[in-house]
């Protein structure tokens, strides 16, 4: 499994927060995990973040909850393709959603960044899946 895994949780939720990390740091305690509350930090961390790689392949996925107050999953993903592709390309986006709204998860899937789609509650092996992509 691999090791150097940075990993953005963003989640109007500290529970849902608390808990993904908590899975997450179950399946490999070397996994470096930054969650965010409110989307709009999150993009201004992601915007000045430099993700430093020393000559190892670092994977840094981010998981994003679609609805939460103040700026949604959908606009995050819409200010986060506005930035330089050398940003977007340091990244992969997990869109998350407790909704079965077929409509949201199809219209999340339609942007180029996002890549995988989880649903709530996440399970250990849908996390696997994810950083196993």
């Amino acid at each position: 499994m691999q090791e150097n895994i940075n990993f953005i949780i963003i989640d109007d939720s500290k529970e849902d927060c608390y808990l993904i990390k908590k899975r997450l740091h179950t399946l490999n305690k070397n996994y470096n995990i930054k969650s965010f509350l409110n989307a709009q930090e999150a993009y201004e961390y992601v915007k000045k973040s430099v993700v430093e790689t020393n000559g190892h392949s670092n994977k840094n996925i981010i998981i994003l909850d679609i609805y939460m107050p103040l700026m949604d999953g959908f606009e995050f993903v819409e200010e986060f393709e506005n930035l330089p592709q050398n940003i977007q390309d340091n990244f992969m986006i997990c869109a998350l959603t407790s909704s079965i709204n077929k409509i949201h998860a199809d219209k999340i899937s339609t942007y180029k960044s996002v890549k995988f789609f989880l649903e709530k509650p996440i399970k250990t092996e849908s996390l696997l899946d994810l950083i196993a992509s």
